[in-house]
């Protein structure tokens, strides 16, 4: 019993030796303005126009065919009205220009090389806040929605034990919308090298302990 005991022991230790999954975080700012984003991020992969067809935002307008994925800074001409102060700095998503050209309501996909169980992004220069959506799926399946409830600025987060990508209407086809600081969860923490190590040690103790008596 006592030796059963020591490894129940050794393996909750591994548990909180591992922690919880520490989140990443995108700002654009590794890449340079004009850059279209799509497989900069390890493990990310950015794609555009994840919906077609009849649209679901206020404009009424069917989902685009050329959603704009340019980074752009945050302080140039090329961007609306952000707020003040901005929740948004630096580099950001998506161009002015590229939405003016828009032709229907934007959206994107984050595709996770590793399954994630939380997303949050912040938007600026919200002027309708339903517009602005993120849906979670896991697979082909859908497991969260969230939607803005105020213009101006705002971050929206959602979470699920497991999302395998993500899609981001940024506004709407009447709404520019810069997007910034996206973070996102890991679903599993993998522990490091020396917490395997030091589960190693502990078991090899407790081997010896055992052929000693």
């Amino acid at each position: 019993m006592q030796l059963k005991a020591h490894f129940a022991f050794a393996a909750a230790s591994l548990l909180l030796a591992a922690g919880p999954a520490r989140a990443d975080t995108i700002t654009f700012e590794t890449l340079s303005v004009g850059t279209v984003v799509s497989n900069q991020f390890a493990g990310v992969i950015f794609s555009p126009n994840a919906f077609s067809g009849a649209g679901s935002s206020s404009s009424g307008e069917n989902w685009a065919t050329n959603t704009d994925l340019t980074v752009v800074s945050s302080t140039s001409a090329d961007v609306g009205g952000l707020g003040v102060p901005s929740l948004v700095s630096g580099n950001i998503l998506h161009s002015f220009g590229g939405w003016v050209n828009e032709d229907g309501d934007p959206s994107f996909r984050i595709s996770f090389a590793a399954p994630i169980n939380s997303f949050a992004a912040t938007f600026a220069g919200v002027n309708v806040a339903a517009d602005v959506t993120i849906w979670a799926f896991n697979g082909p399946v859908q497991v969260g929605i969230v939607s803005g409830s105020t213009t101006g600025q705002f971050t929206l987060s959602l979470a699920a034990t497991t999302i395998t990508s993500v899609v981001v209407r940024p506004g709407s086809f009447v709404d520019w919308v810069g997007v910034d600081n996206i973070t996102y969860t890991p679903a599993t923490s993998v522990p490091e090298a020396s917490t395997y190590a030091m589960m190693a040690l502990g078991l090899a103790l407790l081997a010896f302990k055992r052929r000693a008596r």
